[in-house]
């Protein structure tokens, strides 16, 4: 292996362990604080948790409008401009957070949410003038590839909320003062944020550019149709569920989209730490641009083909512990259902990530729009058919339309994809696996869990999905 190709392997496993970590940190705060909202609240409580937060998830993408992704290929390319873009960039994103803010304080008077649902909502809204500020320096960060500055800031951040959002559940608070916790880590980022960059000196000879802003809103167009709708889409299954069916079945929804989703951080971070290395490579080094796109995808689903399977079998000891109560028994069954989506996930955001380097958002745009417009049919059909059970149905088959079509789109008009390997041999390793742990079932649970992450390796090796020389090189680049 030539040095630049094992500097850029090292770079980029050391970009993702750092973004992993501060998805980590975010997560594991997250998890403990949403287990003792579980606890605490019940389920109709985290419930009202989970529209609040949905709502947050929207229209913090929504402030952002398509920007981070513009920018960071453009400072990636262009890294002497930095700072006309650092400038451009703040401004854009405390503009667009601004008018955000409003329009979610206008929505939540609209829709029919119980007031201290409502009241919550207008509170954490204030939050996104701050968490524009943090985005403009997270930006900054990512760009320079300096991922281990935003674990900095999201730990402070979710530091101060946990602590804050514990207090408040103690001192026998409820969704109002989770709010105001909200508001509180926001700008605790956003300052912790602002002094790191007046230290890489991003502030020198600062000014504010609002030409520079409204061109970059403008051309992020294609960007923001992507993300919001990425976004909307991800946020769908709760915002209809607490409409059609209340804010209880939300709660009992996410007790299993939780586990979920702390498994989809882990490939959002690869993902956004692989996506400026995408767009260098597109740019001067086509043959290794696709095959870091390969390697990503034979990774990511070897991994996340594991953590599915695992995740079924265990599914009920795993409620159980986490959340002890009755009203949760459901939550296995769905749990069981949604894991699948761990793999749809990672291919999603890996060829989202390489259409974008390559300059072909506009088919993200696409991607997007259908998997938005058919994901609404979905949830909308399948919840007022099989309620709950159907809105965890339509999660999988939404995101495996989406994923079916960013790789026509990506195999059409960039390269094709070794479907046999990517997919075909590691189904079969999982099938194998599945039909040995059923027939172990009756061993304790973390026996199946250590026991079957061992068989799964091996069989890696075995079928030649993954060789000797391949965890060589992986070793040495987290030990580095």
């Amino acid at each position: 292996m030539n040095q630049s190709h094992k500097g850029l392997r090292q770079r980029l496993v050391g970009n993702t362990a750092a973004l992993s970590l501060a998805q980590l940190v975010r997560v594991g705060f997250n998890t403990v604080l949403s287990l003792l909202i579980a606890r605490q609240l019940g389920a109709a409580g985290f419930g009202k948790y989970g529209v609040l937060t949905a709502y947050i998830n929207v229209f913090q993408v929504l402030a952002m409008a398509g920007v981070p992704r513009l920018v960071i290929r453009g400072m990636a390319r262009a890294p002497e401009e930095e700072r006309e873009w650092f400038r451009r960039t703040v401004a854009s994103q405390v503009l667009t957070a601004a008018c955000s803010t409003g329009i979610l304080i206008l929505l939540v008077h609209i829709l029919s949410h119980p007031p201290d649902t409502t009241r919550a909502l207008e509170i954490a809204a204030m939050s996104l003038v701050p968490f524009g500020l943090s985005s403009a320096t997270e930006i900054a960060f990512r760009a320079r590839e300096k991922m281990g500055l935003i674990t900095v800031t999201q730990t402070a951040s979710m530091v101060t909320q946990a602590i804050g959002s514990v207090w408040v559940l103690l001192m026998g608070g409820g969704i109002v003062g989770l709010a105001w916790m909200v508001v509180l880590g926001q700008v605790v980022a956003a300052i912790v944020g602002v002094r790191i960059a007046d230290r890489m000196r991003l502030w020198n000879a600062f000014r504010i550019d609002l030409k520079g802003a409204m061109y970059l809103v403008r051309h992020a167009k294609d960007f923001f149709l992507v993300s919001s709708s990425v976004v909307v889409f991800s946020r769908l299954d709760v915002l209809i569920l607490a409409q059609m069916v209340g804010e209880e079945a939300v709660g009992v929804y996410n007790a299993a989209y939780l586990i979920i989703r702390v498994v989809n951080f882990l490939s959002v971070s690869y993902s956004d730490a692989a996506y400026p290395v995408f767009s260098r490579l597109y740019d001067g080094a086509r043959g290794r641009f696709k095959s870091l796109l390969h390697q990503s995808l034979l990774f990511g689903t070897a991994a996340t083909l594991l953590i599915a399977i695992l995740l079924a079998v265990v599914a009920e000891p795993v409620i159980g512990l986490l959340y002890q109560g009755q009203e949760y028994l459901i939550s296995a069954r769905l749990l069981r259902i949604e894991a699948p989506f761990t793999v749809v996930f990672v291919w999603n955001a890996l060829l989202s990530s390489g259409l974008m380097a390559a300059d072909l958002q506009h088919r993200s745009v696409v991607v997007s729009g259908a998997k938005l417009g058919l994901g609404l049919v979905y949830y909308l059909v399948l919840t007022a058919w099989l309620g709950v059970t159907g809105t965890a149905i339509a999660t999988v088959v939404a995101g495996t339309t989406g994923t079916a079509l960013n790789y026509f789109f990506l195999s059409r008009e960039l390269h094709s994809l070794d479907l046999m390997t990517l997919a075909a041999k590691p189904l079969m390793a999982g099938a194998i696996l599945v039909a040995t742990l059923w027939a172990a079932q009756s061993l304790p649970w973390p026996g199946l869990v250590v026991g079957g992450t061992v068989f799964y390796v091996l069989l890696l090796l075995a079928l030649r999905i993954l060789s000797v020389e391949d965890i060589r090189h992986l070793r040495e680049a987290i030990r580095l």
